[in-house]
């Protein structure tokens, strides 16, 4: 960086009515390619001392002034709140309440645990994974495993057999913290996994038999509640999340700070009306995302009380909102379907719900929604190797229905053609979602996967594989992944756009579009599956015709089928991988229309 001296100078303003106050930079400094500023950009000034501070008006330097410190860190957040709102009720667990205080105290007693552990196994910060449902001794968990200076890394409930398998020899866990109802899926991987040093399990039965390496998740828990003496900084590998493994095997993203990136998604959602008397009510898994960084560490930061679902269903989601008066709640796309198929109620708008935010609502459900429930949804869009990258504060009330938002002040997106050069404005401009983090946060992997999607440039930006467009404002709006865009005789086929016409045939309740190789005739088709409503005689042929009269010739799959339910990842995407299956099953290929016969396959 150039140093150089500058001046502070007076010049009379508004035809010399008052006098502003001007400090030049010299251009030797300015034109340095480390200085952060850009021509007329606004800054935040602050005077310490004999010095000022200038900083750029983002949610990184809004923080450091509330925070007090630009070593933000998890464990240092847990301890300043558990000082100053010692005894406020932060967390609603069934017919619990937990304060700060508590759930401060109680990670401390994991973190005192893990750290008497990892002496005696004679390792240094080891990679910790966690593979529970929700509930506090998952927060708990979690916190003292960053606490203690080790790296947590949560493992989706649903796992087993091989990706189950990658995931914990990938992330090289030295300690694993199961819920006894998930320990089957393990123990069938145990002797593969030699790395596993300690196995302690949660919610063990009475008759469970412990060993050396199985044991009980009550020992992890030391009697000590003050906070640790560990010293953690910003830059150092706290979280590893695993993408879902959509496209091949799933990529570990380390996570060095994970505060700045979330204290920002609650700011914004400040500005939608996340506020002192906001009570969010949270049915999304702890061990994802979105849970993470959208809902638990904002709600710290902000002191927004959070109501913790074991998980959703539609008869509990009711039943706990009688219960706890949420304001606002977090969703996935599935859980809006579930709740909009459920029998109308004249309590359908009698309760204290305000408004939602969430993925992958979609327009018509979005609609509907709205109109049904009277709570008013707010969109976003992440990415694992991105974590949080655009909100929809407007919503279809400021007419961005549709629309998945604008960015985070903390980062840059544009979108891109696939020789990297960025797009104009328009629904016509479709191309790759493109970041790049303007604070200290840095998108890396644990270890470099060997295919992906995704990439990681030189200089920053994550080429996410996703692909979308933004309009004149600069809102995004998201047309699917990669692998869900088909190029086919110089047109192109987005999947999502059939599966939301065949989900909007009155006797559809949801769909899934699944392109494959034809073997016989090389190219990409489409088979589509639906699942009907109860009742329905709605049969392939007529489902053909109406999405014939209502979608561009070429986005009409070849094939259809109908099957009793679709496979759904804990996010309620549907498991493509797994409904292929169904093609590939010789028996289950009799039972699909094909559209270039107009009759149901026959071999």
């Amino acid at each position: 960086m150039e140093f150089g001296k500058s001046k502070i100078v007076e010049k009379p303003s508004g035809k010399g009515k008052y006098k502003t106050t001007w400090i030049y930079v010299p251009t030797k400094v300015a034109n340095d390619s480390s200085f952060p500023f850009k021509n007329d950009e606004e800054v935040l000034l602050e005077i310490k001392n004999d010095s000022i501070i200038i900083r750029r008006d983002n949610v990184h330097s809004r923080m450091i002034k509330e925070y007090g410190s630009g070593n933000e860190t998890l464990p240092k957040l847990l301890r300043k709140k558990a000082t100053e709102n010692s005894n406020q009720v932060i967390l609603y667990y069934e017919n619990e309440k937990y304060t700060f205080k508590d759930i401060n105290e109680k990670s401390n007693q994991i973190a005192w645990g893990i750290l008497d552990l990892v002496h005696k196994l004679n390792v240094k910060n080891p990679n910790i994974s966690l593979m529970m449902g929700n509930c506090p001794d998952f927060l708990y968990s979690w916190f003292g495993i960053v606490k203690s200076g080790c790296v947590f890394v949560p493992i989706n409930t649903a796992l087993k057999g091989k990706y189950l398998e990658h995931i914990l020899d990938d992330s090289d866990t030295t300690i694993l913290i199961i819920d006894h109802i998930f320990l089957k899926q393990f123990d069938e991987l145990r002797l593969k996994l030699p790395k596993i040093k300690k196995i302690y399990i949660h919610n063990a039965p009475k008759d469970f038999e412990f060993n050396e390496d199985y044991l009980d998740f009550q020992l992890l828990k030391s009697s000590n509640v003050d906070n640790p003496k560990v010293s953690i900084f910003e830059e150092d590998p706290i979280h590893i999340m695993y993408t879902e493994g959509t496209t091949g095997k799933p990529k570990g993203v380390l996570y060095r700070n994970v505060l700045v990136t979330s204290i920002n998604i609650g700011y914004q959602l400040k500005s939608i009306g996340l506020s002192y008397d906001t009570k969010i009510y949270c049915p999304m898994p702890l061990f994802q995302g979105a849970a993470q960084f959208y809902v638990i560490i904002p709600s710290l930061f902000y002191n927004i009380p959070v109501v913790l679902a074991q998980n959703f269903n539609v008869k509990n989601f009711w039943d706990d909102v009688r219960t706890h008066s949420p304001t606002v709640f977090t969703y996935y796309g599935g859980y809006l379907l579930y709740l909009l198929y459920n029998n109308p109620s004249k309590f359908d708008r009698k309760h204290p719900l305000k408004w939602a935010y969430g993925f992958a609502a979609g327009d018509e459900l979005w609609k509907s929604f709205e109109n049904r429930f009277g709570i008013k949804l707010y969109e976003c869009y992440s990415h694992m190797e991105g974590v949080g990258i655009t909100i929809n504060t407007l919503g279809s009330y400021g007419g961005k229905m549709g629309s998945v938002g604008k960015p985070l002040d903390s980062l840059d997106l544009k979108i891109v053609d696939p020789n990297g050069n960025e797009l104009s404005p328009g629904p016509d401009k479709i191309g790759e979602i493109t970041v790049k983090s303007r604070t200290n946060v840095t998108f890396e992997y644990y270890k470099l996967p060997e295919i992906s999607d995704v990439r990681i440039s030189d200089d920053g930006w994550v080429y996410t594989g996703d692909f979308g467009y933004i309009d004149d404002d600069n809102f995004l709006y998201f047309k699917g992944k990669k692998n869900e865009i088909i190029y086919r005789a110089g047109e192109i086929i987005y999947l999502r756009e059939i599966e939301r016409m065949a989900n909007s045939h009155p006797s559809v309740y949801i769909s899934a579009c699944i392109p494959f190789v034809n073997d016989l005739k090389p190219k990409t088709e489409v088979i589509l599956y639906v699942v009907k409503l109860k009742g329905s005689t709605l049969t392939p042929k007529k489902l053909s015709d109406f999405l014939f009269h209502n979608l561009a010739f070429y986005h009409v799959p070849r094939y259809i089928g109908f099957l009793d339910n679709l496979p759904m990842s804990p996010t309620t995407e549907y498991l493509k991988s797994e409904i292929m299956n169904e093609w590939e099953n010789i028996g289950s290929k009799r039972k699909i229309w094909d559209n270039q016969i107009q009759d149901y396959i026959t071999n």
